[in-house]
C-alpha cells in the first residue's frame, strides 16, 4: 500500500484508514447476518417445539377416540321400545301373573337375540327393553269388558316382567291416551343418533300416529338400517312401504285387539276351554291368494268343538271370540265374493265328509283372524234349536249379536232370543254327540 517510498505519509494514513473502515463494515455485516440467523434459529426451534406439542396432543386425542370407539363396540346396546297400550301381552302369560311376566321377558329376550345374531359384534350388545303403558287404563278396560280375573294378574305380570331381567322395564306412563306415545317418541329422538345404540326395535306399528315420527329417518339409509318394527297382530296401513325391517315374534303378544264394547258375557278361560292348549303358529296355505302387503299374524284357532255355555236360565249363549281386524274381514269378503261359498263344517270343524260332493268350497284354508271372522259370519245364521241347542259341534248362532238392543227388533232373525241373558253361568252337562250341525 505504501510501497512507493515517494508517497506521502498522509496518503498512507488515508489508505490504512479506508482499509480499517472496510474491515469494520464487513465485520458489522457478519454480525448482522449472525444475529438474523440466531433469531431464525430461535423461531425454528420454537415452531419445532410447537409441532412436537401439537403432535403429542393429537396423538393423545386419537388414542382417546380409539378407546371410546372400542368402548362402543364392547358397550353397544339394542333398545326395544314398546307401546304397551297397543301391544298387549298374550292372555296366557298375563293370567300367570309374575311367572307369566318373567316368561314373557325371557321369551322376548331370546327372540331378540336370535334376530340380531347376524349383525357384527351383536354378541356383545346389551339388550334394553322398555314397555310404556297406561296401566290404570288397561285395568279399567279389563274391568269394563269383564276380564276381572286379569286385573290383579296384570299388576303381578308387570312386576314379574320388570324384575326378571335387569335391563327390562315395564313403565306406567300415566293416564291419558298419548302418554305412552310421548315417552316413546322422546326416547327415539334421544337414542337414534347415539353411537352406542346399535339398533332400535320399535313396537309401534299398530298406530299410524307414529309414522310422522319415523318419516325423517326413512330416506337416511344409515339410520333406517338400524331400525326394526316389531309386528303386532296387524300393521297400520301407513306402515306398509316404509323401508324399515319388520320383525315377527310369536306367542308373546295378543293377535286380536281387545273389544271396545262389553262382550255378551265375561270371558273366563277356565270355564270356557279348560282342556284346550294355547294357540300354536300355523304354516300359511300355499294355495291361498294373498296381497303382497299381507304381513298379519296367522295362527290356527280351533274354535270348535268346545263346551256348551249356558246362562243362569239354562239358555245357550255363544262364546265371545273378540273382534277380527278390518284386514282379516276384507280378506274374508274377497274369498267369498263371486259366489264362492265356504264350507262351515270343513273350515270350523274339519269334519266335512261330503268330499267332492260338497256344494261348498274347502279352499283356501282359513287362518287366525280370518277364521274368527268366518266363525262370526256363520253365527249370523240362527240355529233351528235356538237357545235350547246342546250340540257342541253347532257352528250357527244361538243369540243376537246386538242382544236386546238390536235395532232390527221384530225383523231380526234372532227376535225370539232377544230376551236371552248373554252372561255365562255354567257349562251344559247334557251335551249331544259329535254330529256337526249343518247349515
Amino acid at each position: 500500500m505504501c510501497e512507493n517510498m515517494s508517497s506521502s505519509l498522509t496518503d498512507c494514513f488515508e489508505a490504512f484508514k479506508r482499509s480499517d473502515e472496510e474491515r469494520q463494515e464487513f465485520i458489522k455485516a457478519l454480525i448482522e447476518i449472525n444475529n438474523k440467523l440466531e433469531n431464525d434459529l430461535k423461531i425454528a426451534n420454537s415452531d419445532h417445539l410447537d409441532q412436537l406439542n401439537s403432535r403429542r396432543i393429537w396423538q393423545e386425542k386419537a388414542q382417546s377416540y380409539e378407546n371410546k370407539l372400542n368402548e362402543t363396540t364392547t358397550n353397544g346396546f339394542l333398545l326395544c321400545l314398546i307401546d304397551g297400550d297397543g301391544y298387549l301381552f298374550d292372555d296366557n302369560l298375563i293370567s300367570q301373573g309374575a311367572t307369566g311376566g318373567g316368561e314373557a321377558a325371557s321369551t322376548l329376550l331370546n327372540n331378540i337375540k336370535r334376530h340380531i345374531q347376524r349383525h357384527e359384534g351383536a354378541i356383545h350388545w346389551k339388550i334394553i327393553v322398555r314397555v310404556y303403558a297406561n296401566i290404570e287404563g288397561l285395568l279399567k278396560k279389563f274391568a269394563y269388558i269383564g276380564f276381572t280375573e286379569e286385573e290383579e294378574a296384570l299388576r303381578q305380570f308387570v312386576a314379574g316382567f320388570t324384575q326378571s331381567q335387569p335391563l327390562f322395564d315395564f313403565v306406567d306412563a300415566g293416564q291419558g291416551k298419548e302418554r305412552a306415545d310421548h315417552k316413546i317418541k322422546e326416547q327415539l329422538s334421544l337414542f337414534v343418533n347415539n353411537i352406542q345404540c346399535k339398533h332400535l326395535m320399535l313396537g309401534v306399528a299398530h298406530d299410524n300416529g307414529y309414522v310422522p315420527t319415523l318419516d325423517p329417518y326413512k330416506n337416511n339409509s344409515a339410520v333406517a338400517s338400524r331400525i326394526s318394527l316389531l309386528k303386532p297382530g296387524h300393521l297400520g296401513r301407513e306402515f306398509y312401504g316404509l323401508p324399515f325391517e319388520v320383525v315377527q315374534f310369536d306367542s308373546i303378544f295378543r293377535t286380536v285387539e281387545l273389544p271396545n264394547e262389553r262382550p255378551p258375557y265375561k270371558l273366563q278361560q277356565k270355564l270356557m276351554y279348560p282342556h284346550k292348549p294355547p294357540l300354536q303358529p300355523a304354516v300359511p296355505h300355499p294355495q291361498k291368494a294373498r296381497s303382497a302387503a299381507d304381513h298379519h299374524f296367522t295362527t290356527r284357532c280351533p274354535i270348535y268343538p268346545g263346551p256348551v255355555l249356558l246362562n243362569k236360565d239354562g239358555e245357550r249363549v255363544d262364546e265371545y271370540l273378540g273382534a277380527p281386524s278390518e284386514f282379516a274381514e276384507t280378506i274374508l269378503k274377497t274369498l267369498i265374493s263371486n259366489g264362492n261359498k265356504l264350507c262351515n263344517i270343513h273350515h270350523l270343524l274339519q269334519r266335512c265328509n261330503a268330499g267332492p260332493r260338497c256344494p261348498y268350497s274347502h279352499e283356501p284354508t282359513l287362518e287366525g283372524e280370518e277364521l274368527i271372522a268366518f266363525a262370526l259370519k256363520a253365527r249370523l245364521t240362527p240355529c233351528h234349536a235356538s237357545s235350547k241347542c246342546r250340540n257342541r259341534m253347532c257352528v250357527l248362532g244361538h243369540m243376537c249379536p246386538h242382544g236386546a238392543n238390536c235395532p232390527r227388533k221384530k225383523t231380526c232373525y234372532f227376535y225370539k232370543v232377544h230376551h236371552v241373558d248373554p252372561r255365562v253361568d255354567h257349562e251344559a252337562t247334557d251335551m249331544e254327540g259329535d254330529a256337526p250341525a249343518y247349515y
